[in-house]
């Protein structure tokens, strides 16, 4: 679409009385304050399948809006969206999200072996944090830490391990529940740098979703000083697949549903919109529009139920804005530097079956985290599931 004609559709918008929210246009199937909830679709890594199948092939030919979360560092990279289709999307009412910058896995990982004085290797139960060479760890049993320096990765018959350029000078023992996480200088820079980046190609950028759904102590606290919301904060509130009734909400941290074949049955899909629509809630979708199991026809689907149950489609920049929700961090719709204090947070969504990317305490609990609770409507049974760490799906 071109910019003409984008800009054209804003000023119909504006005068036809449909919701503005900073670059991002409210352009749903009724009006903006429907009674009958609203839907959001995110969709992750940044591919140019964003473009080529989940906007032009399903969006754009459904007239509703999307929402792109995007690894800075990719842009214009192979098979990635450019700087130019983030300005389209965004003009023809989507909204460009975080990512991170280098699609890091932003959790705390468990340490599955003993460590010794000496150990340039340690074992893990995930060796992502072994992806970028230099990248700086923090090892801590809860009674004492040290900063090791990322050289490798790999894997044996004992597991996978990271390897690292220097001994890690302490001893651990795993059973006392040894975790590695980033540094805060490499989850600050992953959060706010991510956000300057994609904004220095003119687009605005206030929420985000973590990669592969990572989250640890430390990246909950720091999450709120630099994003509004953050789409996959599922654990937080009792689970993936929850919806979000206005009153309920303590942000940053919101739930999103996986909806690709093999994630959500249409009978599921279904159920999960019936509970938007019937408590005027919010709910979120997200997916991977390279997968080939989200082709542009489920895709298409999706929307057309939410359609036939008049659920306004919207970003969640606009359901936020349009529920008037705040969120508990630093709002701004400005850069960010990598300078500020911690803030607070909640929170955690799946990796692995059983493990989640934390340490027992982290998943905290509802009444833990201050949210009030979602008896009033339970995860719908199979929606979303938990993304298996291991075959990289980025959620």
């Amino acid at each position: 679409m071109s910019r003409k004609r984008a800009s054209t559709r804003r000023d119909v918008l504006k005068r036809t009385g449909m919701a503005v929210a900073g670059a991002t246009l409210v352009v749903g199937t009724s009006a903006a304050q429907s009674a009958n909830g609203k839907l959001v679709f995110t969709y992750d890594d940044g591919p140019v399948k964003d473009y080529t199948h989940a906007y032009q092939r399903a969006h754009r030919e459904e007239g509703v809006p999307g929402c792109a979360a995007v690894p800075s560092a990719s842009v214009g990279t192979e098979r990635r969206l450019s700087a130019e289709q983030l300005r389209t999307l965004e003009a023809d009412g989507w909204e460009i999200m975080s990512h991170s910058v280098h699609h890091r896995a932003l959790g705390a990982m468990s340490v599955t072996e003993d460590v010794a004085p000496d150990d340039r290797k340690l074992y893990v139960e995930s060796n992502l944090h072994g992806e970028l060479e230099g990248d700086q760890l923090v090892v801590d049993d809860g009674s004492q830490s040290a900063t090791v320096t990322v050289a490798g990765k790999g894997s044996d018959e004992n597991g996978e391990f990271l390897t690292l350029d220097s001994a890690v000078g302490k001893s651990f023992a795993a059973s006392d529940g040894v975790t590695e996480r980033y540094t805060d200088e490499v989850i600050r820079t992953s959060l706010g740098e991510s956000r300057t980046q994609l904004e220095e190609y003119g687009v605005t950028v206030t929420n985000m979703v973590m990669p592969y759904g990572a989250y640890g102590p430390r990246t909950r606290e720091l999450a709120g000083e630099y994003y509004t919301a953050v789409a996959n904060g599922g654990l937080a509130i009792g689970g993936r697949g929850q919806l979000h009734r206005p009153k309920d909400v303590t942000l940053p941290h919101l739930s999103r549903a996986m909806f690709r074949k093999g994630k959500m049955t249409e009978t599921e899909l279904g159920a999960f919109l019936d509970g938007v629509a019937d408590n005027n809630a919010l709910g979120i979708l997200g997916g991977h529009s390279w997968h080939e199991r989200l082709p542009p026809s489920r895709i298409r689907t999706a929307i057309r139920m939410a359609k036939d149950r008049n659920i306004d489609i919207v970003t969640l920049r606009d359901a936020i804005s349009s529920f008037g929700l705040a969120g508990s961090g630093t709002t701004r719709t400005t850069r960010t530097t990598g300078t500020r204090s911690a803030g607070t947070g909640t929170t955690d969504d799946g990796l692995e079956a059983g493990r989640q990317g934390t340490t027992a305490d982290e998943s905290t609990t509802a009444a833990e985290t201050g949210q009030p609770g979602f008896g009033w409507l339970t995860a719908v049974a199979g929606v979303g599931g938990v993304a298996a760490l291991r075959r990289r799906l980025g959620e």
